[in-house]
């Protein structure tokens, strides 16, 4: 099977069951590429940082992004490839929305544990909502 095309539906669906993609970043010319788990939900990518940072550093300076997911069953291989905007923020709100799309995925992060709005407020994270622009996939035989 010559690779083809994914539709924007088995896109989403890549996404939507995938736990673990990698980001790509760039400044001044140098790209900087580091895996990371997320979660798709409302047509966003969600991911967290600890705030600090070469990935934090980049982002802030240069929001453009790219994400990748792939999928590997036997000999079929499938890959989808997002270029979006990144809004970084570490305010309760956006921590929130994350945990709540995680928890609403069943992705069992940071063990299972349920988090009250204090325990949220006092983490040091920073929360990543990967507003995306354009969205492709491809899938073939290996």
């Amino acid at each position: 099977m010559l690779p083809r095309d994914l539709s924007i539906e088995d896109c989403t669906a890549l996404l939507s069951a995938g736990r673990y993609g990698r980001l790509a970043l760039s400044l001044d010319d140098h790209p900087y590429v580091i895996p990371m788990s997320y979660v798709f939900s409302a047509g966003k990518i969600f991911l967290h940082s600890r705030g600090t940072g070469k990935k934090d550093e980049i982002a802030s300076k240069n929001p453009r992004v790219c994400f990748e997911v792939d999928r590997m069953e036997k000999n079929q291989w499938s890959s989808v490839v997002v270029h979006g905007r990144a809004t970084l923020s570490s305010d309760l709100q956006a921590k929130m929305r994350m945990f709540a799309s995680f928890t609403g995925k069943d992705m069992k992060g940071h063990g299972g544990k349920q988090f009250s709005p204090e325990d949220l407020e006092r983490m040091p994270m920073t929360i990543w909502e990967i507003e995306i622009e354009e969205m492709t996939g491809r899938e073939g035989v290996w």
